[in-house]
This record gives structure tokens, C-alpha cells and sequence, in this order.
């Protein structure tokens, strides 16, 4: 049996109210920040000045979920502004276990995110490194979209996988 953990996203905050959203979600475990940058994904959201005050506002751990290519390039600033996880796309990095490696250096959980499309073979290499795996069950980009129900088979063969990679703990999300 698995402990959920409640991660809701505050892309669907009142951003004019960001804060008042924020208390309002305080029972969660997480907060899930969603970072887009209008070229990885079509749509452009927040970056780390948002990220910053969410966690200065906040006293849950946030996730934030790079939508973005290059994510490296952002690792010490999205650490800098206060983020405890940084979840990166399999497809946006040329070197994902680098760039694990270096955000579990700099002290934040790591996570990596695969689209619907996307073969999760890779875990079998990276789960040592992992803290989180994210099974995206929409494609990356849009909120209110359909679920997607072939992510059910994928969460169980990611479970599966990391079972048999010995990581146990990290979390899917």
C-alpha cells in the first residue's frame, strides 16, 4: 500500500489573490508550481520571482515543474528563490542524471517528468538519482485538459520499474 501525498497546483490560483489561494490549500503536503517557458511547452507562466514570494508565503514544500528547456541553465536561481523540489522533462535535457546529480547537490529533491508519449526506459538508469517521477496524464502545456487513460498502465510500469531499480521511495506523482 502507498502513502498519497496531496500536491495540488496553484496554476489554477487567482493570481491577483495568489496568497489568500495559497492559505487556502495550507492542509496540503505540497505545493506543485508549474514553470513554462513558450518554447519547451506553447504557453509562458512563472519564473523564480513568483516562485520566490509562493515560498515566502507559504510553509509547505514546493515542487516546481520545469516545462522548460535547457532546465540547468535555472537550477541555482529556482534553488535561490526557495523551491525544496525541481522536477525536470526526460525530453528537455540532453544529460538528465547531470542535472539530478547537480539539483540533489544543491540540497533540493529531484524529479523527473516524462509526456504521455514518452517510454519511461529511462528510469531504469536514473533511479538512483530520483526523489520524484512525474507520469504526466495530459500533455504538457494547458490546463483543463482530458486525463489521458493509458496513464494508469504507465504509473503501474513506473512503480514496477522503480521497484525493480530498489527506489522504493520516490514518489510518482
Amino acid at each position: 500500500m502507498s502513502n498519497i501525498a496531496i500536491a495540488p497546483s496553484i496554476l489554477s490560483a487567482d493570481f491577483c489573490n495568489l496568497e489568500r489561494d495559497l492559505k487556502a490549500i495550507a492542509n496540503a503536503d505540497l505545493v506543485h508550481v508549474d514553470v513554462m517557458d513558450h518554447h519547451f511547452v506553447p504557453n509562458l507562466t512563472l519564473g523564480e520571482p513568483i516562485v520566490g514570494r509562493i515560498c515566502q508565503v507559504t510553509d509547505l514544500p514546493v515542487d516546481v515543474h520545469l516545462m522548460i528547456e535547457e532546465p540547468a541553465r535555472y537550477l541555482e536561481s529556482f534553488r535561490d528563490a526557495g523551491a525544496d523540489m525541481l522536477v525536470i522533462h526526460a525530453e528537455a535535457d540532453r544529460h538528465p542524471q547531470r542535472t539530478l546529480s547537480e539539483i540533489r547537490r544543491l540540497g533540493m529533491k529531484a524529479g523527473l517528468a516524462f509526456n504521455p508519449g514518452t517510454d519511461i526506459a529511462p528510469l531504469r538508469w536514473l533511479a538512483p538519482d530520483l526523489d520524484m517521477v512525474l507520469v504526466m496524464s495530459v500533455n504538457p502545456g494547458f490546463s483543463g485538459q482530458k486525463f489521458i487513460p493509458q496513464s494508469f498502465d504507465k504509473i503501474r510500469a513506473t512503480r514496477a520499474m522503480l521497484n525493480a531499480a530498489g527506489a522504493g521511495d520516490v514518489l510518482i506523482q
